[in-house]
């Protein structure tokens, strides 16, 4: 069996709470969502609006139910929802294709190991995300 969370609040990239922070002054909405175990939602909690996981919803990325249940729970069509993630395959192709706005975070080394498509946003790091996203 997987352990019910394999990292702690201490891991964050140093930039994504600045970039949550500043995300929601700016006016938007912030949700976290991904394949994770539902305890780590809870992680999460203080520091957004919306929160998902595959071990709550019961279904994984990159699968299109997944990216529906994204919509539903954020209460916005596809279309002004903007997905952020560092693999193609499981996040920016599927965001794609769910209509949403796609933004490959090229980090770590799913970033690295494929191109995304035209239609994404390509940022380097999350401090670009809410100047992508103006």
């Amino acid at each position: 069996e997987r352990p019910a969370s394999t990292w702690n609040g201490d891991e964050f990239y140093p930039d994504a709470l600045p970039c949550l922070d500043r995300l929601r002054e700016g006016g938007f909405r912030v949700a976290a969502v991904g394949n994770t175990p539902a305890e780590t939602e809870e992680m999460l909690r203080e520091h957004v609006d919306v929160l998902g996981s595959s071990g709550r919803w019961g279904v994984e990325k990159p699968a299109p139910e997944f990216f529906e249940r994204v919509a539903s729970a954020v209460g916005l069509p596809p279309g002004e929802i903007a997905y952020v993630g560092d693999r193609v395959d499981n996040d920016v192709a599927p965001a794609l294709a769910a209509g949403m706005v796609a933004v490959h975070v090229r980090r770590g080394p799913w970033g690295h190991l494929h191109e995304p498509p035209a239609g994404a946003i390509r940022i380097r790091s999350l401090d670009e995300l809410p100047e992508a996203l103006a």
